[in-house]
């Protein structure tokens, strides 16, 4: 990517365009009544979304300059491990949760 389009310009469009089609599947799909988005979860949405997606995918974007492609999609394999210690931390989560496994 040392020629056209920036790193950086890529993860915007790359998170407009997932954003754009969750919505749009969430319009025609969920037509049932949601309860209200409060102004405190569209931020803890927002900051998770900062952390967790938008600085990994920058991250690993400008780590592959600097070193191998195998070492930049381990760490964008890590990248559900981070949201979901991220949601613990929002307590979005609680750690007692209890988790099914499906084998």
């Amino acid at each position: 990517m040392s020629k056209g389009m920036s790193h950086l310009v890529l993860v915007v469009y790359s998170n407009a365009l997932a954003s754009l089609i969750l919505l749009l599947t969430d319009f025609f799909i969920c037509k049932k009544k949601q309860p209200p988005i409060t102004l405190s979860f569209l931020c803890k949405i927002f900051y998770l979304s900062i952390a967790g997606i938008t600085l990994m995918q920058n991250c690993v974007i400008i780590g592959v300059r600097y070193s191998s492609p195998t070492l930049a999609s381990a760490f964008a394999n890590l990248i559900p491990a981070f949201t979901f210690l991220l949601a613990i931390i929002f307590r979005f989560i609680s750690a007692a949760m209890p988790f099914v496994f499906v084998v």
